[in-house]
């Protein structure tokens, strides 16, 4: 075993334990646990891939069976003396496992515990028996059609089905994907406002992103909830199988190896592998992120970032090959240290000897971008997530800090490139592979910034991915248009807006200045005692009137309908962004869920942090977030620090070849089945 791969397995064992399982007799069938683990409920096995999925030809899956019985309950070795296993194809042959895949299967076992709901303090105790065949996939002679997987273990028959999609002739050299991280689409409509502007009721012009040719709504949730994250919503675009919160290129099956659990093949894997593609990540972002190591990570849990640095180049347990991404762009300089590597190493070292090029700044980037030679580059310029757009251009004395030096030696990090600059930069790498590239570009501040609630540069973000998604189409179109370029979203915050917010009235409404605000911290109520006799006393004032009035004087500065009126924002240079966000009058907007909080509508010289922990865990208002501000009762659970992700449809835009496909509303999976379509996967890239 080598080195990486032994720190793999270290970082396995140290892994959390999942505590919420299935169970066996229909009579306690637990529907959010087997929601949870895409187990067909009322039975007593979990099948991989889940079912309804829709799998393209020649992919690799894994394809795993688990049985659960209760603890301690005598079961036969192997399990599959337990279980009978047929598969019938297309065309309508009855197969087996062992005759189609002729592959040794793998055996685990592990016991888990089932809840009947949140409140339950006495689950059940089960234990495992998982088989799993790795690496396997449907043959191109199978057909189109699908193929349905019959399992009776223990006098229980469980039966799923899958689509087996036919694959189609090569259409596009190259593919770009590019991901607005949390890009809801009242988020895209405010930053058109703010930045083209609007004349009797018309805005002046689109967003670049939505000048692409064909659009459409995309759903976003994942196997385990109505609400995905990142991880499980950008896998989906890479595997086109659905996954569970915080999984990364695999299914969430019961288990407590987040290294064991039954994978999808990533399309880079894929083009890697059979086309020889070259790949690209690119984000703002740490690169070992939900979304940027979802283009070559396997993992259960997508905090698992030291590993996830190793997985890009060197693979991982029971992967066929590593994807090792020819350009990786972004933060997370902390991984590729020694004292935070997966085995100790230097990361940077490691890289370098598999023939990258490494920068860590915007000029060492573009220098070995243009470079010729250069076919392999790696590109960190933080310790952490970069700074965002505001911070890297407006407000600069935020990226002097010390610490966010990607190379642990103290230097502070300003020489920080923007999103085109590295996008760009990807390309002119990437494009030297005549076989063509897939490059993943990430606006994940987007993202980030919407979670403290940080609107300006939530909008900020957003449009640097717009200015991107323009210079990305240019290129696309002086090449020979023959590049698939898809935006989207991963998921969306709950955003909107609803009138404007003239600051000046407000800041008139009451005499109060930095050094000596006027707080509205008024709650509105006494003390809460809860059904266990736990008294919660109220983190704001006793109850005078005077933060009231103080909060209905500002108010009063808030235009709804007529009085709303238009924004002050004013793009005099063209650039794509506001000349300054800091104007009279500003949208009124927030987001549907939050902490305790305090807002004026107004930008701040540095991210927001609306809310503290108190000693106990639970987040109330940072008084010290903005002073001005009008209080918010939060509407989260109490330990919540920032806003969530929400339910909404999110859009996708597309040009290029292939894009005809984007159109009414998809499931999010259908992201990487209209790639792979595009790239003639399944048939090994031959073209039409």
């Amino acid at each position: 075993m080598s080195p990486v791969r032994q720190g793999l397995a270290v970082v396995a064992v140290a892994a959390v334990t999942v505590v919420v399982a299935v169970a066996v007799a229909p009579a306690r069938a637990l529907q959010k646990p087997e929601r949870h683990f895409g187990c067909p409920p009322g039975k007593n096995v979990c099948i991989y891939p889940v079912d309804t999925v829709a799998l393209q030809c020649e992919s690799l899956f894994d394809f795993q069976v688990e049985l659960h019985v209760r603890a301690n309950t005598s079961v036969a070795t192997p399990v599959t003396e337990e279980l009978d296993i047929t598969l019938t194809l297309p065309s309508g042959k009855t197969t087996t496992p062992a005759h189609l895949w002729e592959v040794a299967p793998e055996y685990r076992t592990w016991s888990l515990k089932a809840f009947k709901d949140m409140s339950d303090e006495n689950p059940t105790g089960f234990d495992a028996y998982a088989v799993t065949w790795r690496n396997v996939f449907v043959p191109r002679a199978a057909g189109k059609g699908f193929l349905t997987v019959r399992v009776r273990a223990r006098g229980v028959t469980t039966t799923v089905a899958y689509e087996i999609r036919k694959p189609t002739p090569r259409k596009a050299k190259n593919v770009v994907l590019l991901i607005g991280d949390g890009m809801s689409l009242p988020l895209m409509s405010a930053a058109r406002l703010v930045s083209r502007g609007m004349y009797h009721g018309k805005y002046k012009d689109k967003l670049h992103i939505q000048a692409l040719d064909n659009v459409a709504l995309m759903t976003t949730s994942g196997i385990d909830s109505i609400i995905t994250d990142s991880a499980n919503s950008a896998s989906s675009f890479a595997t086109g199988h659905k996954s569970s919160v915080s999984a990364l290129g695999v299914y969430a099956d019961s288990g407590d190896d987040v290294f064991a659990h039954p994978k999808q093949e990533l399309i880079t894997e894929y083009i890697k592998k059979k086309m020889g593609m070259s790949v690209g990540v690119v984000t703002t972002a740490e690169v070992q992120d939900a979304t940027p190591a979802s283009a070559w990570a396997h993992v259960r849990q997508r905090g698992e970032k030291a590993a996830i640095t190793a997985q890009a180049i060197n693979g991982c347990l029971n992967c066929v090959t590593a994807v090792v991404p020819d350009v990786l762009m972004g933060g997370g300089g902390k991984f590729f240290l020694p004292k935070n590597s997966v085995d100790g190493s230097n990361m940077y070292d490691n890289y370098t000897a598999q023939g990258y090029t490494v920068t860590h700044t915007k000029a060492q980037m573009m220098s070995a971008a243009k470079n010729p030679a250069t076919h392999k580059l790696l590109t960190i310029t933080h310790a952490g997530n970069m700074e965002v757009w505001l911070d890297r251009n407006r407000y600069k004395d935020n990226m002097n800090v010390p610490s966010n030096d990607p190379l642990g030696k103290g230097v502070a990090p300003t020489q920080q490139p923007n999103l085109d600059e590295m996008t760009m930069a990807a390309i002119e790498v990437l494009s030297r592979n005549d076989k063509g590239f897939f490059l993943l570009v990430e606006a994940a501040s987007i993202d980030k910034s919407a979670h403290p609630l940080d609107v300006p540069r939530t909008l900020s973000d957003l449009l640097e991915l717009d200015n991107t998604v323009a210079k990305v189409l240019a290129w696309a179109k002086a090449h020979g248009d023959d590049t698939l370029v898809l935006v989207t979203a991963d998921h969306a915050h709950g955003f909107d807006v609803f009138g404007t917010v003239d600051t000046q009235l407000w800041r008139d409404a009451v005499a109060a200045t930095t050094a000596k605000p006027v707080r509205d911290q008024e709650n509105y109520c006494a003390a809460v005692t809860d059904n266990a006799g736990t008294v919660f006393p109220s983190s704001f004032a006793a109850g005078n009137s005077s933060a009231r009035a103080v909060n209905l004087a500002r108010r009063s500065a808030i235009g709804i309908y007529a009085n709303a009126g238009y924004p002050d924002y004013v793009d005099s240079d063209g650039d794509g962004f506001p000349d300054t966000w800091d104007v009279r009058t500003t949208l009124a907007s927030g987001m549907n869920n939050f902490p305790d909080h305090t807002t004026s509508y107004t930008v701040s010289s540095s991210i927001k942090m609306p809310a503290k922990r108190l000693s106990g865990g639970a987040y109330v208002n940072n008084e010290d977030d903005d002073v001005n501000g009008l209080f918010q009762s939060g509407n989260l659970p109490p330990r919540g620090s920032t806003g969530v992700h929400t339910l909404q449809d999110v859009g996708i835009f597309a040009s290029g070849p292939g894009s005809e496909a984007v159109r009414g509303v998809l499931d999010n999976t259908e992201v990487y089945h209209i790639m792979a379509s595009a790239l003639g996967v399944g048939m090994g890239g031959e073209e039409q």
